[in-house]
């Protein structure tokens, strides 16, 4: 059983699914694309379907060209919580 956690960031109260978006934005923006794919599948699990995560990842991925197994993945991410 998953258990509910909140932290505390400059005093405000940041629940777990913030923490994971804020997450899946910062591996975007260093570049870390591929990796954020695969980790929106757990958050997508856990948290349902989310657009503006695949916004974020839409946009990662025209704005760092991945290609390849990278864009299948997205793709997959995509059909499996429509």
């Amino acid at each position: 059983m998953q258990w509910r956690v909140s932290a505390r960031v400059d005093g405000r109260c940041m629940s777990c699914r913030q923490r994971q978006f804020n997450e899946l934005r910062d591996l975007c923006s260093a570049g870390g694309v591929a990796r954020a794919i695969d980790l929106a599948f757990e958050y997508f699990a856990h948290f349902g379907r989310d657009d503006e995560i695949i916004d974020l990842l839409a946009r990662a991925i025209d704005d760092t060209g991945v290609a390849g197994r990278a864009r299948q993945r997205f793709v997959e991410l995509c059909a499996s919580h429509d």
